[in-house]
Parts: C-alpha cells; structure tokens; sequence
C-alpha cells in the first residue's frame, strides 16, 4: 500500500464515497417516494458525487466530455426549478444525465484496466460500474416512456403513473433487469422498451464475467510479481 500511486490512493477513497451513497440511496430510495424536492436534491447530489470521482481518475479528452454533460445535467437541473412541469425539460436531462453516466462508466473501466494489482480503488470502482449501469438504464427507460407513452405496462403500480412514480417504478425496473430476477410486475411493451431490457440484461451478465475475469488476472499478475521481486532479492543477497 505504501507504493500505490497517490492517484489510486486518492480515487481510493472518492470510490468508498460513491459506492456508499449509492447503496444508501437504494437502501432509503422509499423515503423519496412522495417527496420529489427531497428526491431531486439526492439525484443532484449523486450526480456531482459521480463527477468528483470521474474528475479524481480524469485523463484526456473523455474527461472534458464527462465535465461537459455535467455541465448540462446542472443546467437543466436549474430550468426545472422553474419549469417543474416541462416534460421537454425533463426528457433533456434524462439525455445529458444519461451521456453523462456513459461517460463517466467508459472511464472507470478504463482505469480499472490500468490497474496491475487488486486494489480498494479497483475493486470499488468495479462495484460502481455496475452500479451506474443500472441508473444509465433507468433515464433510458423513462425517456422510451415519455416518448412513447403506453412502452410499458406497469400493471398493479397502475396505468398512468406522475413523472416521480415512473422514475420510482422504472428504477426498480432497471435494477430487476440488470439483475435478471424478473419479477413480472412491470413489462416492457414496445420493440424499443424490449430490446433496451434484453440489452440491459446482457450487459448485466456479461459485465460480472468481464468484471471477476479482470480481478483474477490482477491477482494472479500480482503474486507472480511479487515472487519475481522476491527472487530478484534473493539473488541481490
């Protein structure tokens, strides 16, 4: 640990903060339920969670277009506060938050890649990936519904939900598919609403392989770096 670059140290801890915030708000994601002010600042606070940790493992032009759709996820964040019922608002930011979380997804993996050892920073920031795959899906999800009204039937959660329960009910959605429990409670209509489910299930199933495929490989690359190192020494002697 002494060795670690300061950068893997640093995104170390921005990755226990996100992953925290996150599994709270999956945790007490009821309490929202009915409070769309509480629930719209926890968004925003997730959101500029996400950006402190993309800007801690930040490199190249990738960074500038993560800060950029930042950027506008706050400003269309702001015109909401005065227009809270302009569905265009909404369906706008659901497009820049959801570029953004693209963004910010490509460069994690990314620096997991990089990663030569199991690190806290490597382990953390796989957990967010799949994490944030999860809420990309989600602004999809809404966005399809919004568009194409009647996308999905949402059976006993009822036929015309208000915007604060369709994100409720399609973020569960989203989780549900990228998990593949599949419940059956909420079912995907349209060609689009189904083939973002089937892609979203995939991704999910394929990710976690990827994911415990990268750790092994930086496992086993470590130990054999640290017998090669040993060796070296016991040669030196």
């Amino acid at each position: 640990m002494a060795n670690m670059p300061t950068t893997t140290k640093r995104s170390g801890r921005y990755f226990v903060l996100l992953f925290s915030y996150m599994m709270a708000q999956l945790a007490i994601l009821p309490v929202f339920e009915a409070n769309e002010a509480l629930g719209s600042v926890s968004d925003l606070v997730y959101v500029v969670i996400v950006f402190y940790v993309a800007y801690a493992i930040r490199h190249g032009k990738l960074f500038w277009a993560t800060a950029s759709f930042f950027v506008l996820t706050l400003v269309c964040y702001g015109a909401l506060v005065f227009y809270p019922h302009a569905q265009e608002l909404f369906i706008a930011l659901n497009f820049v938050a959801g570029a953004f979380l693209v963004t910010v997804i490509i460069s994690l993996v990314t620096f997991i890649l990089k990663e030569e050892r199991v690190t806290l920073a490597g382990v953390l920031g796989g957990l967010c990936v799949y994490l944030l795959i999860g809420s990309a899906f989600t602004v999809a999800y809404i966005n399809v519904e919004l568009l194409v009204p009647g996308s999905f039937d949402f059976g006993v959660h009822g036929s015309q939900p208000d915007v604060l329960q369709l994100y409720d009910l399609l973020y569960f959605y989203s989780f549900v598919s990228l998990l593949t429990i599949g419940y059956g409670d909420i079912i995907p209509l349209s060609n689009l609403a189904q083939s973002l489910s089937v892609l979203e299930g995939v991704i999910g199933q394929f990710y976690l392989v990827f994911y415990m495929a990268v750790l092994v490989g930086m496992y086993v690359y470590g130990r054999q770096a640290d017998a090669a190192d040993a060796g070296d020494a016991g040669k030196t002697d």
